[in-house]
């Protein structure tokens, strides 16, 4: 089954193909997406990668994880799903601030 990944960090430079080309170094790649500002068309300096095994996605992270890419150190993370992030945010801002959030 095939797992997603978070990059970040990315050299604002680097589009999909070349986001593909560096992490297909550890194996096959189903799809890599820079995320780009919808309004300028320029990166945003992140991006997600599906690799087509979950070992492959682990393997991955072990590699890139912190690795340079253009000067710029990677962010490479086991994607989350969009409401878990969200609650996750949530919970942090509530730590942080102390008061709940709605």
């Amino acid at each position: 089954m095939s797992k997603k990944l978070f990059v970040g960090n990315l050299p604002f430079e680097v589009n999909d193909a070349d986001l593909k080309t560096v992490l297909s170094v550890v194996g096959a790649v189903v799809e890599a997406r820079v995320i780009l500002n919808k309004k300028t068309g320029r990166s945003k300096g992140y991006g997600f990668v599906e690799m087509e095994t979950e070992e492959l996605a682990l393997d991955a992270v072990k590699k890139f994880e912190g690795a340079t890419l253009n000067e710029r150190a990677l962010t490479v993370q086991l994607a989350t799903a969009p409401a878990a992030a969200t609650a996750q945010a949530d919970e942090a801002a509530e730590a942080s601030s102390g008061t709940p959030t709605a």
